[in-house]
């Protein structure tokens, strides 16, 4: 807050409180004088008994609305602070979740940068000094040599609600960087004319303001605009001149708004490179027409989402089946995105209900790709752990359980070879080692091969490198890395192995086989202090 928010904010304080102090006397005085009229139209009315009862009560009606206005008046001031005073924190909540936004962005270019010298570095240089090769956060101040893409889409569609075609409007926005990694998405519907279009290209327009305006607030100062309608091409090249006075207004706030880059280079493309922000507007228009839809056959109820707070159409709340927990399909969506990116299959989001949520049931919110995700999720879960196996080829690394690769193997096979432990994969069909889970070796035994061809990859051979360097140890059955935060040196693994951390030799009934120390007081008191 600045000084003249301050201020200001310190002068509303002082009138509130004199509001308040002034409302308390008048209340105060009001009520003594009414006591006061009150016995003395009692008195009048035994004086003079032949008055009637309403005119005996009138003086009392005049005082009330000669006496309630100043307090009227006085309370709609205090009305007009307290709508100052919400205003400047919902502008405040705005700036804290721009800001926020910005950081997460910053981040994000950092760790895309850093990530790209690692794979520029050279292998031999690597082996040498790539335990030494860091870039902590925060240290130097971001890039904003980066130049980011900004992807526009507005759209008008006619939409069939109650056996009627109805005009609707949408945006859709996507900003990506110059990897196209989507780092903001936005989509949402446009509020038509009075006659149920928008003038000519002011939908394109509308788009792509919302889309610039959004890299403004982000702190970018480098964009390439891809555009696919070339009217609105050339009003970004300054070639195209507007024909009425609405589109001249949108085009003045377009130039207004490009003069807050450093850089900004419009491209004109084809739809299907755009096909992102018009997936995002076009979902914003069937949102739409859906509400719609629901609030003229009566279902308008609102229902707020425990996770964000908003109401939202009773049909548009998802609902989990066994509990009867329900949440927005927004909030569901990235709820289960965050869980399926972090390897984990995704359960009701409430706290502590360990409901499973049905991938079926998912499918009405996820997007194609999550679905594929979470179908492989529920096979990872129904596989136990000691009988998973992946193909060892980078390009399908398709997961199997053992049963399932020994059905597929043809007997008919090279007998010998399959003794030796050759497979073949349901997916892409090629044989793989299932001792070793390397291609198969043909000519080699599992020893020998290991001992000539020790990692696979590069990217392999950095991953030990970086696993010897930060002492991350690999669990012996299913070679899943383990890395100690806190806490003991008894390690448990997900697929029910025990082993000490120290050495790696194995726990048989909860007791070592080695004389390693079972813990370090230091991770044990860093533990502690966490809980507490």
């Amino acid at each position: 807050m600045d000084v003249d928010d301050f201020e200001l904010m310190t002068l509303l304080s002082e009138q509130r409180r004199e509001l308040t102090a002034d409302i308390a006397a008048d209340s105060d005085l009001d009520f003594a004088f009414q006591l006061q009229m009150q016995e003395a139209i009692k008195a009048s009315s035994t004086t003079h008994p032949s008055s009637s009862s309403s005119s005996s009560h009138q003086p009392s009606l005049l005082l009330t609305e000669v006496t309630e206005s100043p307090c009227g008046i006085a309370s709609l001031l205090a009305e007009e602070i307290d709508r100052f005073e919400r205003e400047r924190r919902d502008r405040e909540l705005v700036e804290a979740e721009t800001r926020t936004a910005q950081e997460n962005l910053n981040r994000l270019i950092h760790d895309q940068v850093f990530a790209r010298q690692i794979l520029d570095v050279p292998e031999n240089e690597w082996m040498r000094t790539g335990d030494n090769f860091e870039k902590p956060y925060g240290l130097s101040p971001p890039s904003n040599d980066e130049t980011f893409r900004v992807y526009f889409k507005g759209l008008e569609s006619d939409e069939t609600v109650t056996s009627v075609e109805m005009p609707f409007a949408a945006i859709g926005v996507a900003i990506c960087d110059s990897c196209d990694c989507c780092v903001f998405e936005l989509g949402k519907p446009v509020m038509l004319d009075g006659g149920g279009r928008i003038e000519g290209d002011a939908v394109e327009l509308k788009a792509l303001i919302e889309a610039l305006t959004a890299a403004v607030s982000l702190g970018l100062k480098r964009v390439h605009i891809f555009c696919d309608s070339n009217v609105v091409y050339q009003y970004l090249t300054g070639k195209g001149q507007p024909t009425t006075n609405k589109i001249t207004t949108l085009v003045d706030q377009l130039n207004l708004i490009q003069r807050k880059f450093a850089y900004c280079g419009p491209f004109l493309v084809r739809q299907n490179n755009i096909k992102f922000a018009y997936k995002l507007a076009r979902d914003a228009i069937k949102s739409e027409a859906t509400k719609f839809a629901e609030s003229v056959s009566g279902r308008t109820l609102l229902e707020q989402c425990v996770i964000c707070f908003e109401s939202t159409y009773s049909g548009q709340m998802f609902s989990v089946n066994k509990c009867l927990h329900r949440y927005c399909f927004s909030c569901m969506r990235k709820h289960v995105e965050a869980k399926l990116l972090q390897g984990q299959l995704p359960a009701c989001p409430h706290e502590q209900c360990k409901s499973d949520l049905e991938i079926e049931i998912c499918k009405k919110f996820l997007s194609s790709e999550l679905y594929d995700i979470m179908n492989l999720r529920v096979k990872e879960a129904s596989i136990p752990p000691t009988d998973k196996v992946y193909c060892p080829f980078s390009n399908c690394s398709a997961l199997m359980s053992k049963t399932e690769i020994q059905e597929h193997t043809p007997t008919s096979s090279s007998a010998a070879a399959i003794g030796t432990g050759m497979r073949k994969c349901v997916k892409c069909h090629r044989h793989f080692c299932i001792n070793c889970k390397v291609p198969w070796h043909e000519n080699f035994s599992c020893f020998d091969y290991m001992r000539y061809f020790p990692y696979q990859s590069a990217n392999e051979a950095k991953l030990k490198s970086l696993a010897t360097r930060n002492r991350w140890r690999e669990c012996i059955r299913c070679k899943n890395l383990v890395e100690l935060s806190e806490g003991c040196y008894h390690i448990y693994c997900r697929c029910g192995y025990e082993f000490c951390y120290t050495c790696g030799a194995e726990w048989i009934e909860k007791k070592p086989t080695c004389r390693c120390p079972i813990w370090d007081e230091r991770n044990i008191i860093y533990a502690g202090q966490n809980r507490r």
